[in-house]
């Protein structure tokens, strides 16, 4: 065996002991929980585009992308333990990103051999795999393959074999993520944009222009299997990336120390599960090592004597910048223009992390680079008494070492792994499948993810055991956003009254619940009472293990219904129909935003914090800027109903910050707003956010005279200030102490104001619960839109959204009688201040009303309307009527389901909360079948691009082959002379667009230290990038001075990458300074 080839033999068996250490016999959620678990399942449910098996009937995810090469992995491995399987995979990632960096660092003859199998390890093992390959290896595989495709190009002279040998890892790459994989081959598409402006080499321009022409047509062959599908999941998709992480939290921790050291995954900042990741960024001995490897990688590219210079030096300059630029521009001056491209148009390319390797390959190349300069001892005298240049070469050795010891000290794996999906979810799911298959079940409680006692699998533990429909709310369901809400609904009505919540499930087709009492603590709602649930339904729970699941079958048959009745129109969101079902049984209904018989207080303008499923909806807002807490695009999910919101009268109010906000830490609190202090009761009140509640404030806005009365409630006794503006400012303000429950005046001071402000003085938590100017009233009340002249009954209800009571103004379109219904926690309602017990009825003059009432939910029903129309169940087969009839399909709405009924297409409509009905003509019947628009071209793509991939595959390979005695040396690639200012405009305009101004500074601070001192450039480089090191590492995150976040440590890190540029020479010969410094007698 060749030397080389036993140093990639050696590397992978390193590799494979470091994965098999990893917590033996312990599995863990890596990327999908089928793909130990079922993968031929898997895989054989990935060949439709649509499945009627998951949520209500939805799109799957890029499961396509699974099918090659991770999915048949896993298929091949499947007789083995899962744990083994994983282990095997994680060798084959971090294996081939070893090897291939080694690979392309032996082609470039960069550094010494020792340093290159270092570096490779290094890339292997970056931060960027340390934090993802256990968690989410799919996106570190198309990582470790990026060295090979960028590898092929590094030759003398372009050729075809360049070509050939560059597509073949792209076709390897998959596409589980699209853009993890276009961001894999962006380094390659950098190297030939150098060789075609500064570097042709042997190739004239035309001919490198071709041959990247022809690379990038083979890539579109070799992708098109997953392409199609990917066109066809866009156009039928919901807009499911207007409801995950926005640009701001992808790009949150994304500043200049961060990038350069490799932790440009968000994930270990904002959550806890990767081990390694969290490790990463929170330890200062980590943060040191990591910025370590990266000063060492920048020193290297910086030494631009002929000696130690790294081949294509302009490369990694060029590709380091274009990295520099893209992670790092929502930390420069056009960081809101890139934030709002990430959240519209540039939505796929949001998790802008996945770039990495634009900047992990330039600096660990340079780091072999070092080995040019550094060198290990070489035989006894000198292990007895090293040199310098020894000693530093052994420290990198041992910074390299620390920077990976997450993975040789085993902690690799995220928490929560388990050793086997326990028996009592097998024997629940195998009930299901035998007594539930012509239902949908529904999972409850709701849950992000499913992170359990035993394991956090993060997919459903039943998802790959349940053979029938099913559904539960987890994160983001991949389904209408309307059916979300909806959705959200029945799960608030059955936490609400589950023995009449249960009459909701009918709506969504389920006649199946599963209660889990297993998920891990702190983890989704509080669990649903299968007791009450079955008792209501005369049935019984079906309990497995010692409890830990308990299966209520409520009706084994509840799919489909038809009517011949016209939907009730109703001006409300998704959720108020399970809240209408639970009150008069289920029905169909239409959503409206004008002309409708039912008027709800629902959707209500809040902001949600789509993190989380606990406490995650604000107050009701008087407009969108109040929740600017919340930084997605779209504050909550979309729906077809007026929006309800909050009026302000006689002013405004404003505060720092309140418990009802929806990023409030523990969760939002919506009885807590600013409107509570404003409403008139004094059992509410406004709190600020959790934590310390000193400089909160919340404050009143309007035309207050001089010496105004101002009445303050407080719920604790404080000290407060009141003021006419800010505290730090030269506003009048007065101290003043508050006792409890008690109303204080207060003397505004200073002249007439336009603001009324009340600062807390001390740290202890504490509310406004009434604040009010004399004879200058301010309020807010929610407010329900104006919209249906024909409304025969108002739905007010604080189970969605608990405001701790019910305020309503509302508009009466005519004289109407009404009967008043009421929830619980009060027996009457006040309407314009009078009280009306429930069950009695009263008129409604027409125009506006205010309603209040501690009860849960209230109605004003005209009496004898009844908002549930009649349907009647059915299966596949329908029977002809003499009418027209709905079909109701209990299947989430998307525009390519379709339905033939006897052969004849049906008209889709959409009906109830985003669900998907048909009409049906009338005298039509026989057996409906369903079918999805987009599965002919999916499949086509699939199959047929498949077949054009493995084609252009083979065809490449067999070429490889045939043609392996033409390969081509590898040479010096030297830039054209100039190309240094290229680099330098380069640099300069990745570090403005990446730390602004400060960015520009760092430049021109780094050109003049080297043009009026000694001081050579690496050791600049070096110098800065240790006290940003050290600097990052003395307030890492979280810690509430995060250094990360200031724009000093920006600069100096901008002033460690100014240093690669500032010294604009012939590429081809030794820098004037070199020459100088050859004939000093200083010694080096």
């Amino acid at each position: 065996m060749r030397p080389r080839a036993l140093t990639h033999v050696i590397g992978w068996l390193v590799l494979a002991v470091v994965m098999f250490a990893q917590s033996p016999g312990r599995v863990a959620a890596d990327t999908k929980l089928d793909l130990v678990a079922d993968p031929v399942g898997f895989l054989s449910r990935a060949a439709s585009a649509w499945t009627d098996d998951f949520t209500l009937g939805q799109l799957q995810n890029q499961a396509y992308g699974y099918f090659f090469p991770q999915g048949l992995f896993f298929v091949l491995a499947d007789p083995l333990p899962d744990w083994v399987a994983q282990r095997l995979w994680w060798t084959v990632v971090a294996g081939v990103g070893f090897s291939g960096f080694l690979v392309l660092t032996d082609r470039l003859r960069v550094g010494s051999p020792v340093f290159r199998v270092m570096a490779a390890a290094l890339y292997a093992l970056s931060p960027r795999t340390l934090s993802t390959l256990t968690a989410i290896s799919s996106e570190t595989w198309p990582v470790m393959l990026a060295p090979w495709v960028l590898a092929a190009f590094l030759t003398a002279r372009l050729s075809w074999r360049c070509v050939a040998a560059a597509l073949i890892p792209v076709a390897l790459m998959g596409a589980v993520n699209a853009t993890a994989t276009l961001a894999a081959c962006l380094p390659a598409g950098v190297a030939l944009a150098w060789r075609l402006i500064a570097c042709p080499g042997e190739n004239s321009r035309r001919g490198v222009a071709g041959f990247a022409v022809a690379w990038l047509v083979g890539c579109a062959v070799v992708s098109s299997w997953w392409i199609g599908p990917l066109l066809v999941l866009g156009r039928y998709s919901p807009p499911f990336t207007d409801f995950i992480e926005s640009s701001f939290v992808t790009t949150r921790w994304l500043n200049l120390a961060e990038i350069l050291r490799g932790t440009t995954s968000w994930s270990p900042f904002a959550d806890s599960e990767r081990v390694a990741g969290v490790m990463l960024v929170t330890w200062p001995v980590f943060v040191l090592v990591t910025m370590a490897v990266a000063v060492v990688g920048l020193v290297g590219l910086a030494r631009t004597a002929p000696a130690h210079r790294v081949p294509a030096r302009g490369l990694w300059i060029t590709m380091l910048a274009v990295g520099v630029a893209v992670l790092g521009a929502a930390h420069g001056p056009f960081g809101q223009v890139w934030l709002e491209f990430l959240d519209g148009l540039g939505a796929p390319l949001r998790n802008v992390h996945k770039f990495d390797p634009l900047v992990r390959l330039p600096l660990l190349v340079g780091l072999a680079g070092m080995g040019s300069a550094l060198s290990f001892p070489r035989g006894r005298a000198q292990w007895l008494a090293p040199g310098r240049r020894h000693a530093a070469a052994g420290l990198v050795v041992v910074v390299a070492c620390a920077a990976v010891a997450p993975a040789w000290s085993g902690r690799l794996l995220p928490r929560g792994t388990w050793e086997e999906v326990p028996d009592y979810w097998v024997a629940a799911t195998d009930f299901l499948n035998e007594r539930a298959a012509g239902t949908r079940t529904l999972i409850t409680p709701e849950a992000s993810f499913a992170r359990q006692e035993w394991g956090w699998t993060r997919d459903e533990p039943a998802q790959p055991l349940l053979q029938v429909p099913w559904a539960v709310r987890d994160a983001i369901p991949l389904v209408d956003p309307e059916a979300i809400r909806g959705l959200d609904g029945v799960m608030a009505a059955l936490h609400e009254d589950p023995a009449a919540g249960a009459r909701a499930l009918r709506s969504l087709g389920v006649g199946a619940v599963l209660v889990r009492h297993d998920l891990d603590e702190g983890v989704g709602g509080e669990p649903v009472d299968a007791g009450a649930i079955a008792d209501a339904a005369d049935t019984r729970v079906h309990a497995f293990g010692d409890g830990e699941i308990e299966v209520v079958l409520l009706d084994d048959a509840a799919g489909m219904a038809v009517t011949e009745q016209d939907p009730v129109a109703v001006a409300g969101g998704g959720e108020s129909l399970a809240l209408l079902d639970m009150l008069y049984g289920p029905g169909p209904r239409e959503l409206v935003d004008s002309g409708a018989e039912v008027v709800t207080d629902t959707p209500m303008l809040v902001a949600r914090n789509y993190g989380t499923l606990d406490s995650a909806v604000s107050a009701p807002l008087a407009t969108p800027a109040e929740g600017a807490d919340v930084r997605n695009r779209v504050l909550d999910y979309p729906s077809a109903g007026p929006l309800t919101r909050v009026d302000e009268h006689g002013g405004r109010v404003a505060a720092s910050s309140s418990a009802a906000d929806a990023t409030s830490f523990g969760g939002a609190d919506p009885a807590r707003s600013i409107t509570a202090a404003v409403d008139g009761d004094e059992r509410t009140a406004w709190w600020p956010t959790p934590g310390p509640a000193e400089g909160e404030w919340i404050e009143l806005r309007g035309d207050f005279p001089a010496q105004a009365n101002l009445r303050v409630t407080a719920t604790e006794d404080t000290t407060v200030v009141v003021s006419t503006g800010p505290l730090d400012s030269d506003a009048p303000r007065v101290e003043v102490p508050l006792a409890a429950d008690e109303e204080t005046e207060v003397v505004v001071p200073g002249p007439a104001t336009d603001t009324v402000r009340v600062t807390l003085v001390g740290p202890a938590p504490v509310g406004v619960a009434e604040l009010a100017v004399e004879d200058h009233p301010v309020e807010r009340a929610v407010t329900v839109p104006d919209t249906s002249p024909e409304v025969r009954q108002f739905l007010f209800q604080r189970i969605v959204v608990d405001t701790g009571v019910i305020i309503r103004d509302f508009t009466v379109p005519r004289e109407m009688a009404v009967e008043v219904g009421l929830g619980d926690g009060d027996d009457e309602v006040l309407i314009d201040g009078v009280a009306h017990p429930a069950g009695t009825e009263l008129t409604l003059e027409p125009g506006e009303h205010r309603l209040r009432t501690d009860a849960r939910w209230v109605t004003l029903t005209e009496p004898g309307f009844n908002p549930s129309p009649a349907f009647t169940d059915t299966g596949t087969q329908i029977q002809p009527a003499d009418s027209q009839r709905l079909l109701l399909t209990a299947r989430s709405a998307n525009p390519g389901l379709e339905a033939e009924l006897d052969g004849v297409a049906l008209q889709p409509r959409r009906v109830d909360a985003g669900m998907q009905a048909f009409v049906i003509p009338a005298g039509l019947g026989g057996q409906v079948t369903f079918s999805f628009a987009g599965d002919p071209a999916y499949r086509a793509a699939l199959l047929g691009g498949g077949i054009a991939a493995a084609a252009l595959t083979l065809l490449c390979t067999v070429f490889l082959v045939v043609t392996r005695g033409r390969r081509h040396a590898a040479a010096t690639l030297v830039e054209r002379p100039g190309s240094g200012w290229g680099l330098l405009v380069a640099v300069v305009v990745a570090l403005t667009v990446a730390v602004g101004w400060a960015g520009l500074a760092a430049v021109l601070v780094a050109a003049a230290i080297r043009r009026f001192t000694v001081i050579p450039a690496p050791l600049l480089t070096g110098a800065a990038g240790a006290i940003a090191g050290a600097w990052l590492a003395r307030a890492p995150w979280p810690d509430a001075a995060y250094a990360g976040d200031e724009l000093a440590l920006a600069a100096v890190c901008a002033l460690t990458v100014s240093c690669l540029v500032v010294d604009v020479d012939d590429p081809r010969a030794p820098s004037a300074r070199t020459k100088r410094r050859a004939g000093s007698s200083t010694k080096t």
